[in-house]
């Protein structure tokens, strides 16, 4: 099993950091539903689904400003 299939950079630069539980389970879904990597910065409601994607981080934080519920954060950004 290579790092990346249990959530560590296969990086020799990088320190191994394990991803979060949530962080893995949320990106096995992704893939087990045909979700691909996108370059953009995603934001996702994950009570409505409803997805945006931004160039850089500044413009999903402004965006993010005084929005209610549960959104998800994600970058590289993920696409249906």
């Amino acid at each position: 099993m290579s790092g990346e299939e249990n959530g560590v950079s296969d990086d020799p630069g990088m320190m191994g950091k394990k991803k979060s539980r949530l962080r893995q389970e949320v990106e096995e879904t992704l893939v087990q539903h045909g979700i691909s990597v996108e370059r953009r910065i995603s934001i996702i409601n994950l009570e409505t689904k409803e997805s945006h994607y931004f160039d850089d981080y500044a413009q999903a934080m402004q965006f993010l400003k005084g929005k209610k519920g549960r959104w998800y954060l994600a970058t590289p950004g993920i696409r249906r």
